[in-house]
């Protein structure tokens, strides 16, 4: 076995890294909805601009490369036991989330949101924290599956996979 790189970071240390470049953002997602209506669309928009980037090309790549590289060896160690469909499904409602996000932008550049609009833009923006806030907590607990049951080598390559897909700022 090889000595990993000196740069190199434990599955636990790049998932950890990972989720602390992700959780700012999430959590700006609450401060986005209780603005919604309170604040000048001119005012809000740039932030809003700014998350919604984020999310389409950090946060869904990031739920991308976690269902393909993790979930198939997580649900390999439980051994039947415990499917991670929820998860999976999870990430489907997110990516419906983001869509609708998506559909605000037309308005958001000439701030053209009705009040319906607005409560509902606000209701999608709580729902999308609130969701990720745990399925991002409920990660490192499935992270605690790999790190008890792989041996270190197929740890360091699992963490290397996370470790780039981060590298990649979209």
């Amino acid at each position: 076995m090889t000595a990993p790189d000196q740069d190199f970071a434990s599955l636990r240390t790049t998932s950890e890294a990972h989720h602390a470049q992700l959780l700012p953002h999430v959590d700006r997602l609450l401060s986005l909805a209780e603005m919604v209506g309170h604040v000048e669309c001119t005012s809000l928009h740039p932030m809003f601009e700014d998350e919604y980037s984020f999310i389409v090309g950090q946060l869904i790549p990031h739920m991308e490369t976690i269902e393909r590289t993790l979930y198939d060896r997580i649900e390999a160690e439980l051994s039947g036991h415990h499917s991670l469909a929820p998860m999976r499904e999870e990430h489907r409602t997110i990516a419906r989330l983001v869509a609708e996000l998506g559909r605000y932008r037309d308005h958001a550049d000439e701030c053209t949101w009705s009040a319906m609009e607005g409560m509902a833009l606000r209701r999608a923006l709580y729902r999308l924290h609130a969701l990720l806030k745990v399925h991002l907590a409920e990660e490192e607990l499935y992270l605690d599956v790999l790190e008890r049951n792989l041996e270190d080598a197929e740890k360091d390559l699992l963490a290397r996979s996370l470790g780039h897909a981060m590298a990649e700022v979209l």
